[in-house]
């Protein structure tokens, strides 16, 4: 953590916290996401493992680049590239946005699935809350807490992850699916 300086805190949740900050050598502004150790299982330890090891290996205009990892005692850490606000905090402030943003705000969002689905990753968790925005518009996906790397071997899932409300039908319904339960 002595290679970065934390500005603000900017989000919270029972994943742990989110901090704007700093790399103290190029004064470049990145994301810090702290994740707790404490109360997890091993096996929890092994799937926040797992999606660092996923995003590390990502890079895509529309897709947060993974900067570093790390792990103190009590924590894992992610670095990312700073995006200036998620798309529910737009959605919730504006109400609503133009249809030419929206157009914009899907091409960015297939071309950052098509690029997972390419490389056998599923995403499993998109929603307003996983996509952040840039100040010049681009839109860009993150939070791989949920993703599965799928080997050439497997052709479809069954484990059920995600958030309810944005569920396929498929998921909720405990039927196997593939990467079109992203699009859904």
């Amino acid at each position: 953590m002595d290679k970065y300086e934390v500005l603000a805190l900017i989000g919270e949740g029972s994943f742990g916290r989110v901090y704007k900050a700093k790399i103290l050598t190029s004064d470049k502004i990145i994301a810090l996401k702290a994740i707790r150790k404490c109360g997890r299982t091993e096996k929890e330890l092994r799937s926040l493992r797992q999606e660092c090891e996923i995003q590390r290996n990502l890079n895509h205009p529309n897709i947060i680049e993974m900067l570093d990892s790390f792990e103190t005692d009590t924590e894992i850490v992610v670095v990312t590239e700073y995006a200036d606000k998620g798309l529910h905090e737009i959605l919730s402030t504006e109400g609503y946005l133009s249809e030419e943003r929206v157009q914009k705000i899907v091409c960015d969002l297939l071309s950052a699935l098509y690029y997972l689905h390419s490389r056998r990753v599923l995403h499993r968790d998109l929603k307003p809350q996983n996509v952040l925005m840039e100040a010049s518009g681009v839109a860009k996906l993150c939070d791989f807490g949920f993703a599965r790397n799928m080997t050439t071997g497997t052709h479809v899932l069954t484990s059920i992850k995600g958030t309810p409300l944005y569920m396929a039908p498929e998921l909720i319904e405990e039927h196997p699916y593939d990467h079109t339960a992203d699009l859904w």
